[in-house]
């Protein structure tokens, strides 16, 4: 983290630890064995920072897989992915915490993602060591939002509840995938962006640097075609209700600071996307880049060009998501939620 007045050398030091509970598959399903037997499940970590305590000891609840790149007889690289909600931040604040500079929010979304060697030193105990980078952001809807990323080092011990009874990674043939064919969505999502606001001889009642928050709204329609057991490939529209147009404040019924109101339509966005989608079972990673094609010119608007990156989650043809909506491949926009329906048709 860059430095401040208070720290002008910056935050350079954090040691952390976690607790993770899974399972490990078994070839229960035709996933189990295309994934090369994942490990799956839910884990807790808690970081500290020894040169200050500005940032707070943040915490974070998640979901966890690791599979393998190469499995050998005792050993396996593997690939490790974390997604969650961290919590116990101590908030950038104008008065209260001026020093930290990088999160406006008590909460904060939390992914990682890093490699690891794992090596079997009994029937039931292993050990891991490897490097993870984590990621920290509330999408915009609290600011400041500049992130924290950490890239560290990590060791652990995993033991093995079933008695040492693993299963036997058989590399069966990939089997042939016999569903191809047609899907079509439509999802309805929400965030919130906030922008900041400078008090000038006008709005005098607000507080340094006070946040304004802006509601939008977006109506995705898609098509993908589902070549394979672990890929889709399409494209849609996004029609987008962009509540920080144009953004500004004044001084509303009783000298209270309000959002300055604009037509409707001035609103109104329309994206066009591709859409590239990795298939885990009912789970799926989806990477979205889109193009804004119409909407109302702003003075400092951000790019045309935009990125979603998410997670879904089907229940039958029930679509429910979590994404982050950014530009420049790593600013965010928003963190958005959403519900979709899809149907599928199969190839004939």
């Amino acid at each position: 983290m860059l430095g401040s007045a208070d720290l002008p050398e910056g935050i350079d030091e954090v040691f952390g630890g976690s607790i993770e509970i899974g399972w490990q598959a078994t070839g229960s399903n035709r996933y189990d064995a295309l994934l090369g037997y994942p490990a799956f499940g839910f884990g807790f970590l808690t970081y500290g920072f020894p040169q200050t305590g500005i940032l707070g000891k943040p915490n974070a609840f998640y979901l966890f897989l690791n599979a393998p790149f190469k499995r050998w007889n005792k050993f396996s690289l593997n690939y490790i992915l974390r997604l969650g909600m961290s919590y116990n931040w101590e908030p950038s604040d104008p008065v209260a915490n001026p020093s930290h500079l990088a999160l406006g929010s008590y909460r904060n979304l939390y992914i990682s993602a890093g490699a690891e060697g794992q090596y079997l030193i009994g029937e039931q105990l292993s050990a891991s060591f490897g490097v993870k980078f984590a990621h920290f952001s509330n999408g915009q809807s609290s600011l400041p939002n500049a992130g924290m990323n950490l890239l560290t080092p990590h060791i652990g011990i995993k033991y093995d509840f079933n008695g040492g009874d693993r299963p036997k990674y058989i590399k069966y043939p990939k089997p042939e995938f016999t569903e191809k064919g047609m899907v079509y969505y439509v999802t309805l999502g929400n965030g919130i962006r906030q922008i900041f606001f400078t008090p000038d001889s006008t709005t005098a009642t607000l507080l340094p640097k006070q946040g304004v928050s802006y509601p939008v709204y977006n109506i995705s329609m898609g098509a993908q075609y589902q070549f394979g057991w672990t890929g889709k490939l399409g494209g849609g529209v996004d029609f987008i209700y962009w509540g920080a147009y144009n953004p500004d404040i004044e001084l509303g019924q009783g000298n209270v600071v309000q959002a300055v109101e604009y037509p409707f339509s001035d609103y109104l966005q329309l994206g066009i996307f591709i859409s590239y989608e990795f298939v885990l079972n009912n789970i799926s990673i989806i990477a979205q880049p889109g193009y804004r094609v119409i909407r109302k010119e702003y003075k400092g608007m951000p790019t045309d060009f935009y990125q979603h990156l998410g997670l879904k989650y089907h229940v039958h043809n029930l679509i429910i998501g979590v994404g982050i909506r950014a530009v420049n491949f790593g600013q965010a926009e928003y963190i958005e939620w959403s519900l979709g329906y899809r149907i599928r048709k199969p190839k004939k």
